[in-house]
């Protein structure tokens, strides 16, 4: 049964029960974790609110400082023994069910995390429809006290997907020629070039040849993941072929989080050929990048 979950990518709070049940029947631990990104303009201090208001025995997962250190980018992909470390460090192990939330909801960090461990090899792992929000509205259980350090464990992560991983090189070629559809979570404005990066020594505009899909847009005003109807209308009004299983399909935004939300919405109505550029606008953004931008496409 825990196939049907994985399947879909999300887990709705309401069906938390049915997962317990689950891991009692296999064995298998289920993790919370918080993985929450604010964007760099923020003053909130996410590691505070962690302590302070948290799903019980939930660990923290700091995207901000679990990423290539010797990057200049970012949040690029750490290392396959960072990882290991950082997991043994939280005390996940491998046959561990993840349930991966954020604070504000689902779209900020969660499936960033998501898309790691599916890249590194965890099989188990889910995100948190609604994220805190929605796990609160229910009336669940929320813990303010100091976390208790976990046990260290000794994860073992397999060597990263690179077919769910787009690089600078691939990403130049596919935008020449056409050949992969390229989808950019960024908001409409920075997407156009009418607002600038929230990064320093960034040009504004957007990848030749892409399609803009605002992140926000597959939610409801309610935090939570819009069904798959409304995500296959969202798509196909972008012009997006989903019938097209064979041609590629890249998601982009301004550091590689986001991009991960429209990966797992794609991944929700049966995409599954579908790769983030990890440098995302960063990279290709980036004042001292050769590659070539547009403004203004709506």
């Amino acid at each position: 049964m825990i196939e049907k979950f994985i399947q879909a990518g999300i887990l709705n709070p309401q069906d938390s029960g049915t997962l317990e049940a689950i891991s009692n029947s296999t064995g298998a631990n289920v993790i919370f974790v918080d993985a929450t990104f604010v964007l760099p303009t923020s003053k909130e201090n996410i590691s505070e609110n962690y302590i302070t208001n948290r799903i019980p025995n939930a660990r923290f997962f700091n995207i901000d400082h679990i990423k290539n250190i010797e990057s200049d980018l970012p949040h690029s992909l750490p290392s396959k023994q960072f990882f290991e470390e950082t997991l043994s460090n939280l005390g996940i192990k491998n046959t561990d069910i993840i349930v991966i939330y954020g604070q504000h909801g689902m779209i900020m960090g969660p499936a960033r995390l998501w898309w790691m461990l599916k890249g590194f090899g965890h099989k188990n792992v889910l995100v948190l429809n609604g994220g805190l929000p929605a796990w609160k509205e229910l009336g669940n259980e929320i813990s303010n006290d100091t976390p208790k350090q976990p046990k260290k464990t000794k994860y073992v992560a397999q060597s990263f997907n690179t077919n769910i991983l787009a690089t600078l090189e691939e990403m130049i070629e596919i935008s020449k020629s056409k050949a992969q559809t390229i989808i950019d979570a960024r908001p409409q404005n920075r997407f156009t070039g009418e607002t600038p990066e929230p990064r320093p020594n960034m040009r504004s505009g957007h990848i030749p040849n892409s399609i803009n899909v605002p992140c926000s847009q597959i939610i409801n005003s309610d935090g939570k993941l819009k069904n798959t109807t409304e995500l296959e209308l969202l798509f196909s009004n972008a012009d997006i072929d989903l019938n097209n299983h064979n041609k590629k399909i890249m998601t982009t935004c301004g550091s590689g989080i986001t991009a991960c939300s429209l990966m797992l919405a794609l991944h929700h109505i049966g995409l599954y050929n579908v790769a983030v550029y990890d440098g995302s606008w960063s990279e290709w953004g980036s004042k001292k990048s050769p590659t070539e931008i547009e403004q203004s496409k709506k």
